[in-house]
């Protein structure tokens, strides 16, 4: 996996105002590499609740990191820490 710093969004990247729908293989990549995950934890014991409740937190502590990498500089308060969840 890339360091977050090299996914680093363009000018081309949908903004706050804009909706997402990633491209059809992007998605399937990304399902077929969760899904394959998913089997491998539940082979290790884990619940389908379990794995579901931490992937959703792990997808949305993910977003916060890149929504906090893009963030403008000039509107960024420099006295404030990035935003946690």
């Amino acid at each position: 996996m890339l360091p977050i710093e090299d996914n680093a969004m363009s000018p081309n990247d949908p903004t706050l105002d804009d909706t997402y729908d990633p491209p059809a293989i992007n998605r399937f990549k990304v399902e077929a590499a969760m899904l394959e995950m998913i089997e491998h934890l539940q082979e290790q014991g884990l619940s389908q609740a379990e794995i579901a409740l931490t992937l959703a937190d792990a997808a949305e502590d993910y977003v916060i990191r890149l929504a906090n990498l893009a963030a403008p500089e000039d509107l960024e308060d420099k006295n404030t820490p990035p935003r946690q969840h």
